[in-house]
């Protein structure tokens, strides 16, 4: 349950604590959607979920972006995350994306020139631009669910129309 004391209506927990701030939470999705919606997806939902691991966010790992599986990201792909840096499961690309990501998420003030560089030897200008946006909505939406303490979720917010709840283990 949340550590809020206090809800809105809503279909869902997470429903429930953002409608708190009715207008700023439609604000926020509709920009979060139309970050994430601009970079490869796979590449969108490793940063997204590293990011939830990396700060505790049990409602944002509940979630698995629909786009990214029909790009052919598999859960076991998403499940190897914490190793990333040594599994084959990914790319050069992959994992560059997720370095970089994983020092914004833990301290972006060290990100250097060179950070930058080296990760642009893989990613567009454009690319590397619609990233930062990505990780900063990701970041913070995580941030504070796992602030708030948004329990995983067994639905979807129908404010979430490109995802999909995880798939259990079998």
């Amino acid at each position: 349950m949340t550590r809020l004391t206090t809800l809105a209506e809503g279909p869902t927990e997470l429903d429930r604590v953002w409608n708190l701030r009715r207008r700023y939470y439609e604000l926020f999705l509709d920009d979060y959607n139309k970050s994430i919606e601009r970079l490869d997806p796979v590449l969108v939902e490793l940063c997204r979920v590293r990011i939830a691991q990396l700060v505790e966010s049990a409602f944002d790992q509940s979630l698995r972006y629909r786009p990214a599986a029909e790009a052919g990201l598999t859960e076991e792909k998403v499940q190897a995350l914490a190793d990333y840096p040594t599994s084959d499961l990914f790319s050069r690309r992959e994992r560059a994306v997720l370095e970089f990501t994983e020092q914004w998420v833990i301290q972006s003030s060290s990100i250097s020139d060179e950070d930058c560089i080296r990760l642009q030897e893989h990613l567009s200008v454009e690319e590397f631009i619609f990233l930062a946006k990505a990780l900063s909505v990701m970041d913070q939406f995580a941030r504070t669910n796992s602030a708030f303490r948004v329990e995983a979720s067994s639905t979807v917010s129908p404010n979430l129309p490109d995802f999909t709840v995880r798939p259990h283990a079998a």
